[in-house]
């Protein structure tokens, strides 16, 4: 109950941070938005690449074998890195329960942009690039898993079930899905805010929340021996840049700004 709390209130907290975000003032403008869809271009490589990498990925595990139990046997966590090495052995089921908890939460994290009545306008251009980056970021994550074939460090518990340790997922540790796809939409989410609020005094509050959430699931997929510290670091660093940079390239060059004064006048400013 008491790591159910904690889950709780991180989600809370970047849900709270949204609100605030809403509630902000942004200098009388209205109706501005900072990104464009470019269906000739933009969006038939990002989506197209996305698809791409999701369907190699797919086919890459799908052809992958499981270990032997001869394999299982000559594992040898002192042969381990010195980071990952605190990991070998590692085995809890409510960890890994609770980090697909924070997993199904954390895909949902783009909507939470709804909240904001600056993100709304832009809603269908979130959309899109929420599925971007979640596909990117699967084909990617697929990839890695597929290409590494690395144990996982229940792969070296003799206390783990057998039909666990000689199952294909036993050698899809690298890297984590978990940490990349979290850390990815928490990132999207977080720089989608903070574009539309450039002049927030709350942005450490927002890129606090995108960056502690994922670090959360890194943690409980460490503890339930699902993935080693570098497996949800390298994740971590996948999600990161996917996360940040598919906004980036969205960014429209001009920003159309119509700023409301006394009365009925009104400017529109393009730069």
């Amino acid at each position: 109950m008491v790591r159910h709390f904690w889950i709780l209130l991180f989600t809370v907290s970047f849900a709270a941070s949204v609100l605030q975000a809403q509630h902000l003032e942004d200098h009388a403008y209205h109706n501005h938005k900072v990104y464009e869809l470019d269906w000739k271009k933009k969006e038939l490589i990002a989506l197209g690449t996305g698809i791409g990498l999701t369907a190699f990925g797919h086919v890459m595990l799908s052809q992958a074998d499981g270990p032997l139990q001869s394999d299982i046997d000559n594992l040898d966590g002192s042969q381990l890195n010195f980071i990952d090495r605190t990991a070998a052995n590692n085995l809890s089921e409510g960890a890994r329960n609770l980090s697909d908890i924070v997993l199904f939460g954390g895909l949902t994290l783009p909507f939470l942009s709804y909240f904001s009545s600056n993100c709304r306008p832009e809603a269908s251009a979130i959309g899109v690039m929420a599925v971007e980056t979640f596909l990117i970021n699967l084909g990617i994550t697929n990839i890695s898993k597929a290409a590494f074939k690395r144990y996982r460090p229940y792969s070296y518990n003799p206390d783990a079930p057998a039909e666990l340790q000689l199952g294909k997922e036993s050698r899809r540790s690298f890297i984590s899905g978990h940490a990349s796809s979290t850390t990815a939409l928490a990132f999207l989410t977080a720089r989608v805010l903070t574009d539309a609020h450039p002049d927030s005094s709350k942005k450490y509050i927002i890129w606090s929340a995108a960056a502690t959430i994922p670090a959360v699931i890194s943690y409980l997929r460490v503890k339930a021996g699902r993935h080693f510290p570098t497996d949800v670091i390298g994740g971590y660093v996948v999600g990161a840049t996917i996360g940040y940079l598919i906004p980036e390239i969205h960014l429209r060059d001009h920003i159309d700004i119509e700023v409301q004064g006394v009365g009925s006048l009104s400017v529109t400013v393009r730069f």
